[in-house]
């Protein structure tokens, strides 16, 4: 566990802005689209995502992107293209349009399971293309995303789908939503990045049963970035009404994105060979 103190945070900050450095360097903006089918049998519309191809013929590892409750933005599109520059084929299915929804972060219609089994099948979808490994895909996602993402983790999920080819080869979950992962093992390795001033999905929870994990020798690592919002690498500030008079608050951090790509880098680096 790594826990930023005010004093790394500000240093990195003053040197990422120091160096006029960009977190996402020359990342093209434009991927291929295609469609996938969801792992939910009771879903059975075409699922359309984004598809990054580094150059090259491979075969290379790859990475399932999962949008956060309000569907699929350009940032996320940012790190499937970055992730891409890096060596790694990235799809990023769009969850909500199949369903008609614009988003869910106030509103039902996409369960966390559900978004799960649409990565499942955005999985099946890479073992079967001949630039990917099969056995080196990993799934990461932000926020409702990485609430799917812990549960594709969760060794109940995969036991009852069994996919083919077996579980991913790593998870990377942003500030999920927490309260899916309050029991239960994990599958593979998992790699959580928390904002500790989080106030739309605190991460005491994910902290606590990371803790309980970690203490029976999972293979589990996370960070939580001090006095540091919701959606630190969105990009954008945000103050955001939902019902029943709740606020929260979504605020970019540009050390905690930049700590967080070194960290995404070197996780999947450290689990593709």
């Amino acid at each position: 566990m790594a826990v930023w103190g005010r004093a790394s945070v500000a240093a990195l900050a003053v040197g990422v802005l120091a160096l006029g450095i960009s977190v996402w360097g020359g990342a093209a903006s434009q991927g291929e689209r295609v469609t996938i089918t969801s792992a939910d049998p009771k879903f059975t519309r075409p699922i359309p995502a984004t598809v990054y191809r580094p150059q090259g013929a491979g075969p290379f590892p790859a990475v399932v992107l999962l949008h956060g409750c309000g569907g699929l933005e350009q940032w996320n599109l940012d790190w499937g293209a970055w992730l891409a520059d890096r060596g790694y084929v990235t799809i990023l299915p769009d969850s909500l349009a199949p369903r008609s929804l614009k988003q869910v972060c106030d509103a039902s219609g996409l369960d966390f399971d559900e978004h799960a089994l649409d990565a499942l099948g955005a999985l099946a979808y890479l073992r079967g293309q001949p630039d990917v490994i099969p056995t080196r895909v990993f799934v990461m996602g932000w926020s409702h995303g990485g609430a799917a993402t812990l549960i594709s983790d969760k060794k109940p999920f995969i036991e009852k789908t069994a996919p083919a080819g077996g579980p991913y080869r790593g998870a990377i979950a942003f500030y999920p939503a927490c309260r899916v992962f309050e029991s239960g093992g994990i599958t593979s390795p998992l790699l959580m990045l928390l904002g500790g001033a989080d106030d739309f999905e605190p991460p005491a929870a994910c902290i606590k049963h990371g803790e309980e994990l970690k203490a029976n020798g999972a293979r589990i690592d996370w960070t939580v970035y001090p006095n540091v919002s919701h959606a630190f690498d969105a990009g954008y500030d945000r103050t955001v009404q939902l019902s029943g008079g709740r606020t929260v608050h979504i605020a970019s951090n540009a050390a905690a994105t930049a700590d967080a790509h070194t960290q995404v880098e070197q996780f999947l680096s450290e689990r593709s060979k």
